[in-house]
């Protein structure tokens, strides 16, 4: 890489054009992530042709395979020394890869009648590295963008607003194109096609409107290690363990573990809780998605302010009980309960979870600042790819569960079209699914929210011991 001078990140605030512009890249990670957290399990076994459970495990393999490259990629953008920006290189450079490899994935059924596990698997590799090359630089990101403590609930509160962009074309606007293109392999054909172009124009969108706010180097005198086959391949993993020696970050990632296996369970279960358990179509799934996701855009300014009032951490517990109320309602359902209670729960929960993400959002930059203070050292990278790694893991468990769930109690695919009478025991698992189990993992979250203790007083007192690397 071509070594130049640093580039002075944005003061806070000083620069909306570039802050809107990165927050954009989220539109192609929401769309991504929940497309496949959607779609993943279905189409690999519905559409492409295996076991529901086959599927389950090889997307949870996938995401093993993450775990050596998510710090992989974090070391290479926090020792990249590039004129284009560090972190910038790789963000314009995944967002072209990630959207041909989401093409490639939903499109390759069309081509070969079905797909083999090791044909599977190794789609679901190339997906998983490309976007691995997306979204940990970008993810390491903030603390240049936004250097203040009030300034990241800002910078993350338009970061959540083409959070839900992408939820609503990812989750709610998938259906739509499968449905108008006929379902099937053409349906999922064009669904890879069409998501594909816009998390790559999303990508590009973070690419060119951050020019200049990314560092061509790491902060600090001293000159990064050179890119050897030990500073990528094993110190990568030194400093994964070193990051999570600082308690703020290990306690966050592991809330954001469950947190995020809570929203791939849910969201794995959706297709068949709608079919099998309401007896609705496909399209009420938009329906239920795109009011949970209006009412969480239009809830920021009052979630941004609850968030300020009552703080980070304390607000995070409230929103999470709440959101478990809120998903465990699903459990009460009866038929012939009144509509009005369907919209109720897509409110709710839409608020709630919507709270939830803007509080873990907003506390990742703290975590990233306190240990640039406290290692003298610019590790962003490291922990943007354990936080990614989380988020690719924690999306893989709800196949997981899911799928070896109504395998083990004989769930019964259908082809396209077909009705089957499913076994009560899958109905009630698929109920379950939907309901109880979210809510559990959700309130499991709380106990390491009361240990986490970084906030605004802890950062400035950081600040006066350890000043910041220039």
């Amino acid at each position: 890489m071509t070594a130049a001078n640093q580039a002075m990140p944005a003061s806070p605030g000083a620069n909306l054009v570039q802050s809107t512009a990165w927050a954009a890249g989220s539109v192609a990670t929401a769309t991504i992530s929940n497309a496949l957290a959607l779609f993943g399990l279905f189409f690999l076994s519905s559409i492409a042709g295996l076991e529901v459970g086959t599927a389950g495990i090889l997307i949870f393999v996938s995401k093993l395979y993450d775990a050596f490259t998510d710090p992989v990629m974090g070391a290479l953008s926090d020792r990249t020394q590039h004129h284009l920006g560090r972190r910038r290189i790789y963000v314009g450079l995944g967002a072209l890869l990630t959207g041909a490899a989401l093409a490639l994935f939903f499109g390759i059924a069309g081509f070969t009648n079905g797909l083999t596990v090791i044909s599977a698997l190794f789609l679901l590799l190339i997906l998983s590295s490309a976007y691995t090359v997306f979204s940990v630089p970008y993810l390491a990101m903030p603390p240049d963008l936004a250097p203040t403590y009030d300034s990241r609930t800002q910078l993350m509160s338009l970061r959540l607003f083409f959070i839900m962009i992408g939820v609503m074309i990812g989750a709610v606007g998938g259906p739509e194109i499968v449905s108008r293109f006929g379902g099937g392999i053409t349906g999922f054909t064009f669904l890879g096609l069409i998501l594909g172009a816009i998390v790559t124009t999303f990508g590009l969108i973070a690419f060119f409107g951050t020019n200049g706010a990314d560092a061509t180097r790491a902060p600090g005198n001293a000159t990064p290690d050179a890119m050897t086959i030990r500073t990528l391949f094993f110190d990568p993993f030194r400093n994964l363990v070193r990051v999570l020696e600082n308690q703020p970050f290990r306690l966050l990632t592991i809330v954001k573990l469950l947190q995020l296996a809570v929203l791939a369970t849910a969201l794995a279960c959706t297709p068949y809780f709608f079919s099998l358990v309401l007896e609705r179509s496909q399209a009420d799934i938009g329906k239920y998605l795109g009011t949970f996701t209006i009412v969480g855009i239009l809830a920021i300014p009052i979630l941004r302010f609850f968030v300020k009032w009552l703080g980070k951490r304390n607000a995070y517990i409230t929103l999470l009980v709440g959101y478990a109320l809120a998903m465990s309602s699903w459990f009460l359902w009866q038929p012939g309960e009144a509509e009005a209670f369907f919209y109720i729960r897509a409110i709710a929960g839409g608020f709630f979870s919507t709270g939830t993400l803007l509080c873990a959002l907003a506390l990742l930059p703290d975590t990233m600042e306190y240990d640039r203070l406290v290692s003298q050292d610019s590790r962003e990278g490291v922990m943007s790819g354990v936080f990614t790694l989380v988020e690719k893991v924690s999306g893989a468990i709800g196949p997981l569960l899911v799928g070896l769930l109504l395998q083990s109690q004989g769930l019964i695919v259908a082809a396209p079209g077909e009705t089957v009478e499913q076994p009560g025991q899958v109905l009630i698992a698929v109920k379950i699914g939907m309901s109880l189990l979210p809510a559990a993992i959700t309130l499991a979250c709380i106990p390491f929210l009361l240990l986490y203790r970084l906030d605004e007083s802890e950062l400035e007192r950081a600040r006066s011991v350890h000043p910041s690397p220039a």
